[in-house]
C-alpha cells in the first residue's frame, strides 16, 4: 500500500493523468500474470495465496488513487495563497506554536494552523495550511501558545543553477509556506505546552553541559549526535564527517532510537516490569526523545517502528520490519506528501529498506561465514544508498564501508556515556570531576573518530565526484539491483536443498557455490556502479551561471575539455562554494583544465578564490599578461601556486588550442604589456582579458568588463563577426556594447549577467537596445537563471532558462 501510495503522489506531482490509469490496470492485472506459476501448488494452498495477491492489488490500487487525490489537493489548498505572495510585503499573522529553536543568535518559532491578512484594513483571515518560520530576537513565547504578529513575508530562495540548493524546495518538502521577519506587535495567548516547552529546555540545558564538559568542538558534537542539534556542530568537523562517509551517524535515525530505546526497555525488562510495563515506559521515554530533538522525519520513522515493535512483542505477535516502515511511511506522507522528495526522508527509509531486505538476504548467503556476512551486507548496503547519495550530494566517499566497519561498534558507547554524563552534568555542576569521568568514552571515542576522518580525508581520491545521475538511470540501476539479490535469494534457497540431499555432496558443492557468489556479488554491484556512474558523453556545452552581480562561465568543448571564465560576484556571499562549485559537482566535472581570468575584480574571482580554498582541482590558470599585478592578482597567483595549479599567461593574438577548439586572447593593444601602466592609473576593466572560442564552425565572444574604447581597438584588428555567443560586455554597461561594435559582431545568441537589483544600473537601456537591433536573441540570467547553449546540429543551437526546464528555444542560422 505504501507503495502504491508513492506512486500517486509522483503522478500527481510530475507525471501525467494517462500514467495513473496505466499504472492502476497494471497492478490489477499483475495477480492475473503470475497465476500460472501456481500449477505446482496443491489445490488446497493455492486459493489463499491468489486471495492474498488480489487483496494486495486493490489495496495497492486503492492506495494509488489515494496518494494521488491527496497530494493534489494539498497542492491545491497551496495555490489559493502561494502565488499571490511578494517578497517583504507586511501581513498580520496568527498561529500556534508547534517547536522553536535557536540558529545564528536568533530564536526561529515553527506555527502551525496559521491566518494571514495581506492588507490590515481588511478583516477578513485566510487561512494557510502549511506551517510558518518566524524569525524572533528574543524567546519570550512558549511552544503551544497561540501568536499574533506584524511582519514581512520572506519567500524562500528558488536555486538558479544546476546543483545549488533549493531552499523552496526543501522547506515545501518539511511543509512550510514562508518565513517572517522583522516582527514587532507580537502577542501570544492561551496554555502552553508544558512537555513540549520542558523537552526544549532541556534540548539546550543538555548542550550546554556537553559544552562545557568537553569543550565547543567535541561538545558540538555530541549535541548534534544526541540532541539533533546542528547548529553547535563546527562546521569542519561536519565537513570531515562527509567526507569520510560517516555523517549519518550524526542524525537522530534508527540507529540512535535501537541503542537507547532497546537499551532501556531491556533494562526494564530485568526489572520485573512485564512487557506492557517496559513498553509503554519505553514507548513514552522514546516519543519524548524525539521531540526533544525535533522529530524530523528519520526520528519519526525510527521512534514510529520502535513503537510497533514494542506493541508486537507486548500483544504476542511477530514484527515485521517491512510492514511497519511502510505504515510509517504513510503517516508521514499523509501528513505531509511533499516530504517524499525530502533527502532526509529518502535517505531513511532506504537506509532501512537495505538493512531490512537486501542486507537480510547477503546475511542468508553467507550465513556460515561471519566475515563475509559482514563484509557483504556493508557493501549491498551501500549499493542501495549511493544512488540517492550521487542524486543529492554529487559525489560519494570512497571509504565509506570500510571507515563505517571501524566507527559504528563504538557508537552505542558515546550515546550511552552521553546520557549518562549529560543527565548527571545537569544533577551536578557540568564541570564537576564524576562528569568528566563519565563523559571519558565519548572524549576518547570522538577524537578518534576525527584522527580517523582526517586521515581518510588525506587519502587519494577520499570523495569521487560522481555528478548527478539521472532518473532514468538511477531507476533502471534498481531494478537491476533488485534482480539480481532476487536471483542471490534464489540461488541461496537451492543450495539449502541440495544440502538436505546429501552431506559430502552438499559440503563440496556449498563451498564451490559460497565462493562463487563471493565474486559474483561484488562484481555484479561494481559492474552495477560503473553503469551508474559512467558519464554521458556529450558535445558542445556553454553555460552562464546566475552568480548575482557577476560573472561565471562554463565551457564544455567538443574535444573533451572542460573551461571556466572568471567566478565572482558582490553580491551573493561564498557563490564560490554555494553556486559555482555545486553546478560543477552535479554535471560530475572532476577538474577545470583551462580557469581563465578576465581581470581581478572580486565579481571575477571571488567564487574562483573560494575554489581554491575548497582544495578543487584547477590545473591551469589562465590570465593576461598586461592583467595590472595588485593586491587581488597577487592573492590569487599566491592561492594556486599553492595549490599546484600552473600559472599560463596570454598576450594579445595568443592562442590556445586543445583539441580541436581554439581559444584566442583579442584584448586590446591599450595599454597590454606596458609594466608602466599601474603608474598611468588605467582602470582594471580596461584591461580585460578578451577571448574568442572557435570550434567546428561555433564561436562565442567573452569580453570581460572592456569598454567604448576597447571595443574601438578590437574592431581595428578586425574578423570578428558573426558570432554565435555573446557575453555582454560589462554586465551589460551602458558604457559599453556601443552600436557599431555590435554590428560588426552580430551576435546570435547574446547573455546579460547581472541581479536584478544592483547598484550600477546593469543592465543600461541602450546596452540592450543596440543588441536586440541586431537581431541578437536576448537572455538574462536576473530572470532565467543559469542560461545554457548546446549545439543540436550543425547549424542549430538551443537556449535553456534553468528557472523555465519545460521550455527550450532553437536558433537555426
Amino acid at each position: 500500500m505504501a507503495a502504491g501510495f508513492i506512486c500517486g503522489i509522483s503522478i500527481a506531482v510530475y507525471g501525467k493523468p494517462w500514467t495513473l490509469w496505466l499504472l492502476f490496470f497494471g497492478i490489477l492485472l499483475w495477480p492475473a500474470i503470475v497465476t500460472g506459476h501456481d500449477r505446482g501448488m496443491p489445490e488446497s494452498d493455492r486459493y489463499p495465496v491468489r486471495k492474498r495477491r488480489w487483496c494486495m492489488a486493490v489495496c495497492s490500487a486503492a492506495a494509488l488513487f489515494l496518494g494521488w487525490h491527496h497530494c493534489g489537493v494539498v497542492q491545491a489548498e497551496q495555490n489559493q495563497y502561494l502565488p499571490y505572495l511578494e517578497d517583504g510585503e507586511e501581513i498580520l499573522l496568527k498561529g500556534k506554536v508547534t517547536g522553536k529553536e535557536q540558529k545564528n543568535e536568533q530564536y526561529l518559532y515553527n506555527l502551525s494552523s496559521c491566518q494571514i491578512r495581506q492588507d490590515s484594513k481588511i478583516s477578513e483571515w485566510q487561512r494557510i495550511s502549511a506551517s510558518i518560520i518566524i524569525y524572533g530576537e528574543s524567546d519570550t513565547c512558549s511552544i503551544g501558545q497561540t501568536l499574533v504578529l506584524h511582519g514581512k513575508i520572506k519567500l524562500f530562495n528558488r536555486a538558479r543553477n544546476e546543483g545549488n540548493f533549493d531552499q523552496a524546495a526543501y522547506y515545501k518538502a518539511r511543509g512550510t509556506a514562508f518565513a517572517v521577519s522583522d516582527v514587532d506587535g507580537v502577542s501570544a495567548y492561551g496554555k502552553a505546552n508544558l512537555i513540549a516547552e520542558k523537552m526544549y529546555q532541556w534540548k539546550y540545558h543538555l548542550a550546554g553541559v556537553y559544552e562545557q564538559a568537553l569543550g565547543v568542538r567535541e561538545g558540538g558534537v555530541l549535541s548534534t549526535m544526541l540532541l539533533g542539534e546542528k547548529n553547535l556542530l563546527d562546521a569542519e568537523v561536519k565537513q570531515l564527517y562527509r567526507t569520510a562517509g560517516i555523517s549519518h551517524i550524526l542524525a537522530i535515525s534508527g540507529l540512535h532510537i535501537a541503542v537507547i530505546g532497546m537499551t532501556l526497555y531491556r533494562l526494564l525488562r530485568k526489572g520485573s516490569f512485564g512487557f506492557w510495563g517496559s513498553g509503554i515506559f519505553a514507548a513514552v521515554f522514546m516519543i519524548l526523545y524525539g521531540m526533544m530533538t525535533g522529530m524530523g522525519y528519520s526520528s519519526f520513522r525510527a521512534v514510529s517502528m520502535f513503537c510497533i515493535l514494542l506493541l508486537g512483542q507486548a500483544v504476542g505477535r511477530s514484527y515485521d520490519s517491512l510492514n511497519a516502515m511502510g505504515f510509517t511511511a504513510l503517516l508521514i506522507l499523509w501528513k505531509q506528501p511533499f516530504a517524499l522528495y525530502d533527502a532526509g526522508f529518502q535517505l531513511s527509509f532506504i537506509a532501512v529498506l537495505g538493512v531490512v531486505w537486501a542486507g537480510k538476504i547477503v546475511q542468508s548467503a553467507y550465513q556460515r561465514h561471519a566475515v563475509l556476512q559482514k563484509i557483504g551486507t556493508g557493501f549491498v548496503l551501500q549499493l542501495v544508498i549511493l544512488p540517492v547519495t550521487a542524486w543529492y550530494f554529487y559525489e560519494i566517499p570512497v571509504y565509506a564501508m570500510l571507515l563505517n566497519l571501524l566507527v559504528l561498534p563504538f557508537v552505542g558507547i558515546v550515546l550511552v556515556s552521553g546520557i549518562a554524563g549529560g543527565l548527571l552534568g545537569c544533577a551536578v555542576m557540568p564541570q564537576a570531576v564524576l562528569v568528566h569521568i563519565v563523559l571519558l568514552p565519548c572524549h576518547v571515542i570522538l577524537s578518534g573518530y576525527e584522527k580517523i576522518c582526517t586521515i581518510a580525508s588525506g587519502l587519494p581520491h577520499a570523495l569521487l565526484i560522481t555528478g548527478k545521475p539521472s532518473a532514468v538511470k538511477i531507476t533502471v540501476y534498481y531494478l537491476l539491483l533488485a534482480v539480481g539479490l532476487f536471483l542471490l535469494s534464489h540461488v541461496t534457497k537451492r543450495q539449502k536443498e541440495m544440502q538436505q540431499m546429501t552431506e559430502e555432496n552438499g559440503r563440496q558443492k556449498r563451498r564451490k557455490s559460497y565462493r562463487g557468489m563471493e565474486w559474483s556479488l561484488f562484481a555484479c554491484g561494481l559492474g552495477l556502479l560503473v553503469f551508474l556512474f559512467t558519464p554521458v558523453s556529450q558535445g558542445m556545452k556553454l553555460t552562464v551561471l546566475d552568480v548575482g552581480q557577476g560573472d561565471g562561465i562554463y565551457l564544455h568543448t567538443d574535444s573533451g575539455y572542460d573551461i571556466f571564465i572568471d567566478g565572482g560576484s558582490t553580491n551573493v556571499q561564498s557563490v564560490g562554494k554555494y553556486r559555482i562549485l555545486p553546478y560543477l559537482k552535479s554535471n560530475g566535472v572532476n577538474e577545470i583544465d583551462y580557469w581563465f581570468v578576465s581581470h581581478t575584480d572580486l565579481d571575477h574571482i571571488s567564487g574562483l578564490l573560494e575554489i581554491f580554498d575548497e582544495g578543487y582541482r584547477i590545473r591551469n590558470l589562465v590570465l593576461f599578461r598586461g592583467m595590472m599585478r595588485d593586491e587581488s592578482y597577487e592573492k590569487l597567483v599566491s592561492l594556486a601556486k599553492e595549490h599546484g595549479t600552473e600559472i599560463c599567461m596570454m598576450s594579445r593574438k595568443d592562442a590556445l588550442f586543445s583539441g580541436n577548439a581554439k581559444i584566442t586572447a583579442i584584448s586590446p593593444g591599450y595599454h597590454a604589456g606596458d609594466e608602466m601602466r599601474n603608474e598611468m592609473g588605467t582602470d582594471k576593466n580596461e584591461e580585460s582579458l578578451v577571448l574568442l572560442y572557435e570550434e567546428k564552425g561555433f564561436s562565442a565572444l567573452f569580453t570581460g568588463d572592456i569598454g567604448e574604447e576597447q571595443e574601438k581597438q578590437i574592431l581595428k584588428w578586425g574578423g570578428i563577426n558573426d558570432i554565435d555567443f555573446y557575453k555582454a560586455a560589462h554586465h551589460g554597461s551602458k558604457y559599453s556594447n556601443t552600436k557599431s561594435f555590435l554590428d560588426a559582431v552580430s551576435p546570435r545568441i547574446s547573455v546579460i549577467s547581472c541581479a536584478e537589483k544592483n547598484r550600477y544600473g546593469h543592465p543600461g537601456r541602450a546596452a540592450v537596445e543596440n543588441i536586440r537591433d541586431t537581431g541578437s536573441a536576448l537572455f538574462y540570467t536576473m530572470e532565467g537563471g543559469q542560461i545554457t547553449v548546446t549545439r543540436l546540429k550543425k547549424n542549430e543551437l538551443a537556449v535553456q532558462k534553468f528557472l523555465l526546464p519545460d521550455k527550450r528555444f532553437v536558433f537555426v542560422r
